[in-house]
């Protein structure tokens, strides 16, 4: 009997882990949706409001504003470009440390 128990121990044990590594990979994106919020936040609204503030004060037509939001749409690709590139990189290295991690207990 306890032949048979063997496998559904080791399917257990192996849905234990990919659960761990679930959790991981979403704390990881949760993590990533907060920071990219708060700098995509920035980017956008200072541009957008310097160029609106600005008009108010020199009377011109919505011209700065439309300048703030081609400045605000440039910064929102950067800030995208680096989190894609910075998250993707340091998520294969924190997944594979986690398992290390993992493998050792």
């Amino acid at each position: 009997m306890e032949n048979n128990d063997l496998p559904g121990k080791r399917k257990l044990a192996k849905d234990a882990k990919q659960d761990g590594d679930r959790n991981i990979a979403l704390r990881m994106f949760v993590g990533a949706v907060f920071d990219m919020s708060w700098q995509l936040a920035i980017v956008v609204l200072v541009p957008i409001i310097g160029g609106f503030e600005l008009d108010k004060h020199f009377h011109t037509t919505p011209i700065l504003v439309i300048v703030g939001f081609v400045i605000a749409m440039l910064g929102t690709f950067v800030v995208i470009k680096r989190m894609f590139l910075e998250y993707s990189n340091s998520s294969v290295k924190q997944v594979k440390e986690s398992k290390e991690h993992k493998e050792k207990l």
